[in-house]
């Protein structure tokens, strides 16, 4: 019989994190050994391998068989270590100029579904044009919803101000 900790458990957000960090830190020795490739973005060429954020992990590559595997058995021995189960079927592969016949044989691989550019990843939208209004038209249309709320609530300026901040910095990742 085994035990093991609840989710309602007030302990379980503080060991999540510590065991998702374990991941982190598995990626970021990958790359450092170079088993794994990161992806190389922008003018300064910066590294990108992954992001993560609560129970969220976006991982970044070039298309390359060889990162793509060592990356499928990275989250394998991740799951054996920790216990936790990565549901491949809920995760996507989002590719940019890759050839589709590549794609294809890295979803059968990962037993994951293709996705497409522009999305929404946590609320953010992705690959759309940053520049366009229509691009931020839900976040804004979502701040306004609750501006008109705070309205009818008696709250001085620095008030307003302290409300104002707290949920503009998590109103992006929640909408």
């Amino acid at each position: 019989m085994e035990r093991g900790l609840r989710q309602g458990n007030p302990l379980f957000p503080f060991l999540f994190v510590l065991v998702v960090d374990v991941l982190h830190r598995m990626v970021s020795e990958a790359v450092r050994i170079g088993r794994i490739s990161p992806l190389v973005v922008g003018r300064d060429s910066v590294e990108l391998s992954h992001l993560q954020f609560a129970d969220d992990t976006i991982l970044f590559c070039p298309p390359e068989d060889e990162t793509m595997k060592n990356y499928k058995r990275l989250l394998r021995w991740f799951e054996l270590m920790s216990g936790l189960s990565i549901n491949f079927e809920k995760s996507s592969l989002i590719s940019i100029n890759c050839e589709e016949q590549w794609v294809q044989r890295m979803c059968r691989l990962w037993g994951c579904k293709e996705d497409t550019l522009p999305m929404k990843y946590l609320g953010v939208p992705l690959g759309a044009n940053p520049r366009l209004v229509k691009t931020w038209k839900p976040i804004i249309d979502k701040v306004e919803e609750k501006l008109s709320l705070w309205k009818a609530k008696v709250l001085n300026k620095a008030g307003k101000l302290v409300l104002i901040k707290s949920v503009l910095n998590s109103l992006p990742v929640f909408t």
